[in-house]
Formats: C-alpha cells, structure tokens, sequence
C-alpha cells in the first residue's frame, strides 16, 4: 500500500495504491493504513528512505496503541509490518506498507535497505501532481460505505466483535464513559476501540461518529396490519 498524510492535526492518511492478493476472498481486505496508530508521533517527521519495522521500531505503549493492525495481522495471519518512507516535508509525508506473513530474515531487511534509496529517488523524479490525480480519481472505500449502515448484519465496515459493541452502545445514546461502565472496560480500551473505528468508518471524531450511528441506523421493522 502507498500511502500520503498531509501535515496537520487530524489529517488521515490517504491510500494512493493498494496491492491485496486476496482481495476477492472472504477475509479481511487491506483497506486501511495502520503506520500512524502503531508507531504514534515518531513517525510524524521521518528521515526519508528510513525502514521501521512494526515489531522493533513501535513506540507506543499497548495502552494508547491502536490495536487495528494486531486485529487485521490475526485475521490474516501476518506476523510482519513494514513502513518504507519515501518523501517527508513541505506538509506530507509517502510512505510504502508491507505486510509479512513471516518474521523478516536479517537477507530481506538488508535487500529493503538496500533498495529503498533508489525507491525515494525513482519516486522524487515522478510526475508532478501523479499522487493527486490518483487520489482524486478513485473513491475511497469510506465514500463508498457512506450510506450504508454501520450496524448492518453484513457489516460494511469490517468493525471487531468489541468494535460493533462500543458503536451499539454509542447509537443508544451511551458516552465513553457508559460504554466503558457497560462493557467493563476501562476508558483507554474504549478509545483505542474509537481509533480504530474512525478510521474504518472514515469519521473524525465521536461527535461525527454517532450522528453517523443514528444517521444510518436502521429503522424498525413495524408488524403488518391482518386484513380479514
């Protein structure tokens, strides 16, 4: 997957080119990027041509770690992430993930190093406005499920077991804090469960989130008059 964030607070990353060899299947599809919620500020302003590995370079704290990619890597079996940062500054940052079903061997991490240079040099030397015109001309997948209900029984937004929970909860007019209460748990899990809900709903906050909730709710089946 390659990926663009803009600089900002509150910007979300925007997917420029994914490649999911099992895309058609009935899994988990690649549909989201985790680089932000698993390494947190650190990878606000990298060095380009930088690697950072998901099980080496996380600074985050299990705590206030979004736990999206360990659910994504558990359903489909990956054990590794990569980020390959290709452009950093002037208020955005490219970056490549890789996914790996295997712990990555000491021969594929010295062949990512080794290419990566040449990759941020192929990519600085690309058409001007390429990446804004592919962003532009395709329809992400929270434009797509926009008007689809988020507590659907086929649910559109491939949320968790937990993740359904919290936005049932939400839609019946709970807060953080009654959700946590009702849930048992405690209001940090709650808010790594809202992280990683907005980015599959494609909200911004809890505000935005709820009057999604209660927005595409679906109405209640009303019983059918008998006729005699």
């Amino acid at each position: 997957m390659v990926v663009r964030t803009l600089a900002g607070s509150g910007a979300r990353p925007t997917r420029v080119a994914v490649h999911d060899e099992r895309q058609g299947d009935p899994v988990r599809p690649l549909i989201a990027s985790y680089a932000d919620g698993h390494f947190g500020p650190s990878l606000q302003q990298p060095r380009p041509a930088s690697l950072w590995l998901g099980s080496v370079d996380a600074s985050l704290t299990d705590a206030t770690r979004n736990p999206a990619l360990g659910e994504w890597q558990a359903a489909r079996r990956m054990r590794e992430f990569a980020v390959l940062v290709l452009a950093a500054g002037q208020g955005q940052r490219d970056h490549v993930e890789l996914h790996f079903r295997d712990e990555i061997s000491p021969q594929v991490h010295a062949a990512l190093s080794a290419v990566l240079p040449v990759m941020v040099r192929s990519w600085g030397k690309r058409q001007v406005g390429i990446v804004t015109r592919t962003i532009t001309s395709h329809r992400t997948r929270a434009e797509i499920t926009a008007d689809l209900p988020i507590l659907s029984e086929a649910n559109p937004m491939q949320l968790s077991r937990a993740e359904f929970r919290v936005c049932l909860l939400l839609s019946r007019g709970l807060s953080v804090e009654g959700v946590s209460s009702e849930l048992g748990l405690a209001k940090t899990t709650v808010r790594s469960h809202l992280r990683s809900i907005y980015a599959k709903t494609g909200t911004s906050s809890l505000a935005e989130l709820v009057f999604r909730l209660m927005e595409t709710r679906p109405a209640p089946r009303h019983p059918q008059l008998r006729t005699a």
